[in-house]
């Protein structure tokens, strides 16, 4: 892993604190455990559905490896109090949206995802 020696030589060969893996490229899952120090923590954001395998030394030393689906969150509990906090004005989300799509201008809005044209597009189903 190239990216990880890097990661190693730019920490006088510690390795990150931190370390995240966000591209959902299956190849990269076990790629932040590779770049953390000994008691590191390897986050896998992106979700990778694929199997993939890992080599189990890569945790030696107290690393730690979460996905942390819905940011750690218990839905049951914290769905619930996010949908008041939206209710009684306190969560703005709406502001967060940058362009609404129909369904009929799905093309459009992949587009403009994949050319950066929003930061947060939403598609609409009425």
């Amino acid at each position: 892993m190239k990216a990880a020696g890097q990661v190693k030589e730019m920490t006088g060969g510690r390795g990150a604190d931190y370390a995240f893996e966000c591209t959902a490229i299956p190849a990269l899952g076990a790629a932040p455990l590779a770049m953390v120090r000994n008691a590191g923590t390897a986050v896998q954001v992106s979700g990778i559905e694929q199997e993939i395998t890992i080599d189990m030394n890569l945790f030696e030393w107290d690393k730690v490896y979460i996905n942390p689906l819905y940011g750690k969150c218990n839905p049951a509990i914290d769905f619930p109090k996010l949908i008041s906090l939206y209710a009684k004005g306190d969560l703005l989300l709406d502001e967060l949206v940058t362009t609404q799509y129909t369904l009929d201008n799905l093309q459009q809005a992949l587009d403009d995802m994949l050319a950066g044209k929003n930061a947060k597009g939403v598609i609409t189903f009425h």
